[in-house]
């Protein structure tokens, strides 16, 4: 499947760029065959903890091509969080370089039904969990995505190496499998974005919307060649996604809905992104998409092993008379007052409505569950009145949320999501609550 594929594009070929180095084809089926003597006979299973995730990634390389299964953990877990998850997983901790002369002659051959990842995610609960991914559940989602996102051989795509986040990986995997280039970017040199892109001629990325926003407030934005843009991991927002056409009317831009358990469910592109902005678009190829009490179901070959009999993650939402997907929010983010369901994104989108405001989050304080606190993030003033005034018009007055907060940024994780364990944790203001 993954080396099949590579086998067969030109070894000269450059394949990754990270760190400062670059990396051919053949470079990567050489250093998977030498380091996979290491993964070997040992535990099936390998936490990768590396400090460069470039190494993580060479690391997972020679696990796949021992036939063992790898689990990207993150370049933040301390020493206690490690050690733990390797006793509770039974596994073994690689945060070094194996060193192996020797490699291996026959690269392993596996079947679709064999676990080869493990991805941990939090969704929006902030307790991590961790999903197994089969070859089938990402590999047979791989021609569509070539297709849908305009992928080719011939693209250079920009990936951040926060790896730990499935999406990224996804990516990466799915970009080598095709043939093109991948450049692996840092969220810390975000100002150099836009020269690293000219740099390495990048035309395709793949960004959650937070990381978008990074990317188009350089004033070297407009010099970049890209043709296709991919987003994911939350709402890619309507002004955000005009900004991007109107600066590239020849461009492929590409939201998805997904989830590390279900892999992709839905997909809109360009103009519609625009026009439905309430909507994450019409199933991805292969999926079919049920609702059930508001529950939204999938059935399709992309769902990791053990959701196949369950099919959901407990998002709701329901179908337009079009096709489209409205995803109301997690169950985790569903809060109830007095009786009625008041769903997170139902709000935060309202809010997005609003010309002035970027960003939007709506919370449940930990310290007074009953309370309601909407935080926003504007591009220009406006009082909380004005802004109140046009939720109303959007939303009935038993969803307004009991606080209207201004933020001058929202934080986020590694993989640029909303970092809920932070936002929850902040106290609560009782004189300055919308009764």
């Amino acid at each position: 499947m993954f080396f099949e594929k590579i086998q067969n594009v030109d070894l000269g070929k450059v394949a990754i760029v990270a760190d400062g180095k670059t990396f051919t084809f053949g470079d990567i089926l050489n250093i998977a065959k030498q380091r996979a003597i290491f993964f070997e006979g040992k535990r099936d299973a390998f936490l990768l903890c590396h400090p460069s995730e470039l190494e993580n990634l060479l690391n997972f390389f020679a696990i796949m091509a021992a036939g063992a299964k790898g689990i990207f953990g993150g370049k933040n877990l301390s020493e206690e969080q490690k050690n733990n998850f390797s006793v509770i997983h039974n596994c073994t901790i690689v945060d070094f370089t194996p060193n192996e002369e020797k490699p291996i002659t026959v690269l392993h051959k596996p079947s679709q039904s064999e676990y080869f990842l493990g991805v941990l995610s939090s969704g929006s609960t902030g307790q991590s969990k961790l999903i197994w991914k089969d070859y089938q559940s990402w590999f047979t989602a791989f021609p569509h995505q070539s297709d849908i996102f305009g992928i080719t051989k011939q693209d250079s795509v920009f990936v951040l190496d926060a790896l730990a986040y499935s999406a990224n990986l996804n990516t990466v995997l799915h970009t080598l499998w095709q043939g093109a280039t991948v450049v692996l970017g840092k969220l810390t040199e975000a100002s150099n974005w836009s020269n690293l892109f000219n740099q390495q001629g990048v035309t395709s990325a793949f960004l959650v919307p937070s990381h978008i926003r990074l990317l188009v407030n350089d004033a070297s934005f407009l010099t970049l060649g890209l043709k296709s843009l991919v987003s994911a991991g939350e709402k890619l927002d309507s002004k955000l996604a005009q900004i991007v056409l109107n600066n590239f009317p020849d461009i492929l831009l590409t939201e998805y809905y997904g989830a590390a358990e279900l892999g992709h469910v839905s997909y809109a592109q360009n103009q519609d992104i625009v026009e439905h902005p309430t909507t994450v678009g019409k199933a991805f190829p292969g999926v079919e998409i049920e609702i059930k009490e508001e529950k939204i179901f999938v059935e399709s070959p992309y769902i990791s092993p053990e959701y196949r009999n369950i099919r959901t993650v407990f998002d709701f939402g329901f179908l337009d008379s079009d096709g489209r997907l409205c995803v109301f929010g997690r169950q985790g983010r569903m809060f109830n007052r007095r009786g009625l369901n008041i769903f997170a994104e139902e709000i935060e989108n309202a809010a997005l409505q609003h010309p002035f405001v970027k960003e939007a989050v709506l919370i449940s304080n930990t310290h007074k569950l009953h309370i309601l606190e909407l935080i926003v993030v504007v591009k220009q003033e406006i009082s909380k009145s004005e802004l109140q005034d046009f939720l109303l018009k959007k939303i009935t007055k038993d969803k307004l949320p009991n606080k209207i907060s201004f933020s001058l940024s929202i934080p986020r994780n590694e993989a640029g999501k909303v970092d809920f364990r932070v936002m929850a944790k902040k106290p609560v203001d009782e004189e300055n609550l919308v009764r």
